[in-house]
């Protein structure tokens, strides 16, 4: 069994501004587990245990998405928490700018992983990106406080390809392992 899931890669430039803005959080959260600069990503779908087999059939499913969207334009200019700023278990960097797109993609994947035997998405799609992660029992006050006041430099980026991702879960942190890559705005022709 693997463990995968779907999500929209970063550009490099923008893995290292957001390395920058978690530099500048790490000292007010004290039990914030941060996220690796490369291993950020707008996630679409977290499809979990899945048997190795079906890694084609997603692939192509992906590859049929993605036949049908152009490369995604948007700002990062929000930090937030989940599930608010003033008990955040979960710390992200999000888009007032340019997310539908992605929304719109995360649709078609959910409906492609269902006639593969997913589960449907229960939640509804909110496009952002993981910076860090309270630890259980852990206060983040002081981060709370700094958020509130917190003034982040917009971010331009362009989301270039859908990728079917392998994580593997270590004590260091989670390792992702690239399947599939599937570039978006490029019509795919049979035969």
């Amino acid at each position: 069994m693997l463990r995968l899931f779907i999500a929209l890669p970063l550009p490099s430039e923008v893995e290292r501004k957001l390395g920058q803005v978690i530099e500048a959080l790490q000292p007010h959260g004290a039990g914030v587990k941060w996220a690796k600069p490369g291993n950020i990503h707008l996630t679409v779908k977290f499809l979990g245990d899945a048997d190795e087999s079906l890694v084609p059939m997603i692939s192509e499913g992906l590859d049929r998405v993605v036949s049908r969207f152009g490369v995604i334009k948007a700002v990062i200019d929000q930090l937030g928490g989940f599930p608010n700023l003033k008990r955040p278990r979960v710390i992200w960097a999000g888009s007032s700018l340019g997310v539908s797109g992605a929304a719109k993609i995360a649709k078609q994947v959910d409906l492609a992983a269902r006639q593969l035997g997913f589960a449907k998405e229960k939640r509804p799609f909110k496009a952002h990106l993981t910076l860090g992660r309270v630890r259980q029992g852990r206060s983040a006050d002081d981060l709370a406080a700094h958020l509130d006041g917190y003034t982040m430099e917009p971010i331009t980026m362009s989301l270039d390809r859908l990728v079917l991702f392998k994580s593997t879960l270590t004590p260091e942190g989670p390792i992702y392992d690239r399947l599939h890559e599937s570039p978006l705005g490029q019509e795919r022709f049979e035969g």
